[in-house]
């Protein structure tokens, strides 16, 4: 079923944070406009205050504010301050991390691959949204949606050299000595390496997992899960 979180920020306002899986998008074309009239009904917003990015495993990072509605730019993470304005990530195994503060009123979300991990758009998105105090004084808050984890997520030797050579208590061997990477785990030492104080709460939820509520590529699941993150008054 749905994951829905409500956090308070500044001036009285909140967080909402829901993600959608496979009972509430179980015929969901992954065509963006399809996505947005669907957020629209689940969320009661209108369709040019939902903002969908394409995903391209990179380390673009845009303000929703300077998007024009209903475009479909090429980036991985998105920016937002003003209320009502509904920010998505797509997933299907990759990392959806959203980030706020709770003595200012901007958020991110972020889409977050082992290419994207790797590349640091978490950290970066932080240092482009975030003031310098708020990275350290204890304020930002952080929440890592369903996804492929680290007991069942496995790559191959070319991608767990990568990680390997920098964090190696990032991956761990399965039974069949397959590499299994921890993505979390390395966002974490990506955080503390650059001096970000983040009260990351994760869901818990393997998106591998057998009959799993939540899409997964790996486990051949044709849709995604819409990961929505808003302000409200």
């Amino acid at each position: 079923m749905a994951l829905s979180h409500s956090f308070p920020i500044a001036n009285g306002k909140k967080i909402r944070i829901l993600i959608l899986g496979k009972k509430e998008l179980p015929n969901l074309s992954l065509e963006p406009n399809s996505q947005r009239n669907e957020i629209s009904k689940q969320t009661g917003r209108k369709e040019s205050s939902i903002f969908l990015l394409n995903q391209v495993h990179g380390d673009t990072i845009l303000e929703a504010s300077e998007i024009p509605e209903f475009a479909f730019p090429a980036a991985d993470a998105l920016i937002g301050e003003e209320s009502q304005k509904i920010l998505c990530i797509k997933t299907a195994d990759c990392m959806p991390i959203f980030f706020w503060s709770s003595s200012s009123e901007k958020f991110a979300a972020v889409h977050s691959g082992w290419k994207g991990t790797l590349a640091g758009i978490a950290e970066e998105t932080i240092l482009k949204c975030f003031s310098k105090k708020e990275i350290v004084d204890g304020s930002l808050f952080g929440f890592l949606g369903p996804c492929a984890t680290g007991i069942r997520y496995e790559v191959g030797e070319d991608v767990a050299s990568l990680f390997r050579s920098e964090y190696s208590d990032c991956l761990k061997f399965s039974l069949e000595g397959k590499s299994l990477l921890d993505l979390e785990s390395f966002l974490r030492f990506r955080l503390e390496k650059n001096r970000i104080r983040v009260n990351l709460d994760p869901s818990g939820i393997c998106t591998m997992e057998k009959n799993s509520d939540f899409f997964s590529h790996r486990q051949k699941d044709v849709g995604r899960n819409l990961n929505l993150i808003w302000k409200e008054d």
